[in-house]
């Protein structure tokens, strides 16, 4: 395999993530027509690799590309960062479950330890706090107090500062004075409100705070503290039931193929819930269900861009791949085919 790009002659550079191909730091691969693909860092051009190289690196590659979790994928374009920072183009119709909900099993089992431990170490000094008052004859005290107890001191620990919204919807400060940013614990989070108003559906978001004011979020603004809030709400991590059955909506809204797929989990989901309940009367599965697909949206509108010039970079490579691949021995050239109906099936 050649080190240097074909067309700008720069260094492919090396990867330690595909053994049996260790060229290049962003591979790009087709199973359906047997392409393996290097991709210039300097001039991005995609540079193909001979006949004989490219099918045990398809093959690892793809085992790569279903095990990492960091990946996007639109129609025909999949893109996957691996932790070494080798970066794998997927050329085909989509995995699935290709949901940013699939990479959230770790962090939601990383919250309901971290839940458990601080409910835990509040549960054990309260404890020791009500056992002193009891014994200096404060007979009055009971469980429900070191419950509650509990409760405020992990929402204090846990208590969020939101950016300010613009305009203020508050009184406005002195001159003197500057405006303090809304500051939320987890009972207001969840007793925030999620709405769509107006023939556009724009999403409105009215959130009280702790200073008993209630501050209003629209558009980008309410998308940012929306992802926040549903984090707080959630902070528990849910059950692995409600997990599972979140990363199912997901799959069913996602199978619509609508560009906004947390509108559609909404519509689909949430909508008549919304329209009566607090975003902390949704339910286990419907909050980490949107929580999931505002991570995932936002995913999308950071990589789009990206993933729509690979698209047109993919389109120009595989008409010369094409005629690349055509220009072999007719011997090969059954070998080829039969190459290509194995690594499809």
């Amino acid at each position: 395999m050649y080190s240097n790009c074909l067309f700008c002659h720069a260094d492919l550079g090396r990867n330690e993530a595909v053994e049996s191909f260790p060229v290049g730091r962003r591979l790009a691969y087709d199973v359906a027509n047997g392409r393996f693909w290097v991709i210039c860092a300097a001039c991005r051009r995609w540079n193909l690799s001979p006949l004989e190289e490219r099918w045990d690196a398809m093959d690892q590659c793809e085992r790569l590309f279903e095990q990492t979790r960091r990946r996007m994928s639109t129609d025909n374009i999949g893109l996957a960062r691996l932790n070494e920072g080798t970066e794998l183009v997927r050329v085909g119709a989509a995995l699935r479950p290709e949901m940013a909900a699939w990479r959230f099993g770790e962090q939601l089992a990383a919250r309901r330890r971290k839940y458990s431990w601080l409910m835990a170490g509040g549960a054990v000094a309260t404890a020791g706090l009500y056992l002193g008052v009891k014994t200096a004859g404060a007979g009055f005290l009971d469980g429900e107090w070191a419950r509650q107890s509990v409760q405020r001191a992990y929402e204090r620990v846990t208590r969020l500062v939101l950016p300010m919204p613009m305009p203020m919807p508050m009184p406005m400060p002195t001159p003197s004075a500057s405006p303090a940013a809304p500051r939320i614990d987890a009972t207001h989070a969840r007793n925030a409100r999620l709405q769509f108003e107006g023939e556009d559906r724009g999403l409105i978001l009215t959130v009280p705070t702790v200073a008993g004011v209630n501050v209003r979020y629209d558009a980008e603004a309410a998308t940012r503290v929306l992802a926040k809030l549903l984090a707080k709400v959630n902070a528990s991590g849910g059950r692995k039931e409600d997990e599972r059955l979140a990363v199912a909506m997901l799959e069913t809204a996602a199978a619509r193929r609508e560009p906004d797929l947390f509108s559609s989990v909404v519509e689909e989901y949430a909508a008549k819930s919304l329209r009566k309940r607090t975003l902390g009367k949704l339910g286990s599965t419907q909050s980490l269900a949107l929580e999931m697909a505002l991570s995932e949206q936002q995913e999308r509108q950071l990589l789009i861009g990206e993933l729509i010039d690979l698209e047109f970079a993919w389109k120009e490579a595989e008409e010369l791949a094409r005629i690349a691949d055509t220009l072999v021995p007719s011997s090969i050239e059954r070998t080829l085919a039969k190459l290509k109906a194995q690594m499809r099936g």
